[in-house]
């Protein structure tokens, strides 16, 4: 599969983001207007309007149903509330000076009596606080019998507790949406590639994933822009933080967004998620190879613990397949005698690599990350199915210098 467009196939194919594309347009469908809850940094978000657009109108049965984005900041210079803006917006001269707070009708019951957004839905984005309270508040007492009477979608930043109404459904973008969404993601992404192998792609979309959190369109950037065999998560993040088009993503100090972090000088954030990360993939692939020398070496080390008495925390061990990396460190470093290792492997490449295991799996049994010189060391022993070397540092400054970055959405 090639697909161009990773936001389009973030929003209509990965489960989470999709989810909240179809909650949206169902409630739209049931004639609700929706209060629809996002981070100030979220991904894509014309193409998040975009597919819930689509999404609407594949499903609803009146076909000259218009979607109408207003800005409530930008659209409204003069302030004023939400009913008075709508009327001087969408009705006529006439109908828009009509109306008169004093008479025994609501302005949302003028509104609807007038058609004034008859076959219209109204997207309203830009909100936040008092100006997102008002707006809640309106469409609260604004009712609708169907789709065409006209409805609502306030696309509200920083999120705002409202109970729902038969008329408004509140849809959270953080129920919906997990950095494991971002993670299945980034595995579709790097699906594309034959630069890594199966190992570091399980590692590249984890990290990215936890490191970027939520926000989907820095993490497929942030695997564009990295060399993972070469360089830090961090130094990509940082690589990002500078790139103009990306100067607003992540000045939210509520969000913690990964590009918040970086400009706020707060790495040992960033580091813990890289460290889970590592925790997540790296730490199976080690004890994995510790079992697979064990298998190797098991005469040899079933030997050791019958002729000596080893302990592991605490405990007399018997089993080859119980002992540590650790254990093996300390009896191939201790003699029995002047002469006589408690523990000999006759592969000095063998001792060695079991030496830098525990190094690897010690760092992070102390929550530190890994070197990218010793995640290429663990990752980079692994052969596709004819034994050739999938990943090579040349692919990738070659893919490094030929990325584009595509202009974020806002």
């Amino acid at each position: 599969m090639s697909y161009v467009s990773w936001e389009e196939f973030w929003w209509n194919n990965i489960t989470g983001a999709h989810s909240l594309v179809s909650a949206v347009a169902v409630e739209l469908l049931e004639s609700r207007s929706v209060v629809l809850n996002v981070p100030s940094d979220i991904p894509w978000r014309h193409s998040m309007r975009s597919a819930i657009s689509t999404y609407f109108q594949e499903k609803n049965d009146f076909r000259d149903i218009i979607i109408q984005p207003i800005d409530a900041v930008d659209d409204n210079h003069e302030l004023l509330e939400p009913g008075r803006f709508i009327l001087s917006r969408f009705a006529s001269l006439s109908v828009s000076k009509g109306y008169r707070e004093k008479s025994k009708v609501t302005i949302q019951d003028y509104i609807s009596q007038k058609g004034v957004i008859r076959n219209q839905i109204i997207w309203v984005k830009g909100l936040s606080g008092k100006t997102a309270e008002q707006w809640v508040k309106f469409c609260k007492a604004f009712s609708t019998n169907s789709i065409a009477d006209g409805l609502f979608v306030l696309e509200v930043q920083g999120g705002l507790h409202t109970a729902d109404t038969k008329h408004l459904r509140t849809i959270e973008f953080n129920e919906c949406v997990s950095s494991y969404d971002v993670q299945l993601f980034n595995s579709f992404i790097l699906d594309e590639q034959r630069i890594y192998t199966e190992n570091w792609k399980k590692y590249i979309s984890a990290t990215a994933a936890l490191v970027c959190g939520i926000d989907a369109e820095v993490s497929e950037l942030l695997l564009r822009v990295t060399d993972f065999k070469r360089e830090s998560p961090i130094d990509g993040i940082q690589r990002i933080a500078e790139m103009p088009d990306f100067e607003r993503r992540g000045t939210n100090d509520q969000s913690k967004h990964v590009l918040w972090s970086i400009r706020n000088k707060q790495n040992s954030v960033i580091e813990y998620s890289i460290w889970a990360a590592q925790v997540q993939v790296l730490f199976p692939i080690i004890e994995m190879e510790r079992v697979s020398i064990i298998q190797k070496w098991n005469t040899q080390i079933k030997d050791a613990l019958e002729d000596n008495t080893i302990t592991q925390y605490g405990e007399i061990i018997k089993n080859p397949m119980d002992v540590e990396l650790g254990t093996l460190c300390y009896m191939m470093s201790h003699r029995k005698n002047a002469d006589l290792y408690l523990l000999y492997l006759p592969d000095e490449t063998d001792r060695n690599r079991v030496r830098f295991l525990h190094e690897c799996r010690n760092l992070l049994a102390h929550v530190s990350c890994c070197s990218p010189e010793q995640i290429v060391a663990l990752l980079d022993n692994e052969t596709d199915e004819l034994g050739v070397v999938l990943s090579t540092n040349e692919e990738i400054l070659n893919r490094k210098k030929a990325y584009h970055v595509a202009e974020p959405c806002y």
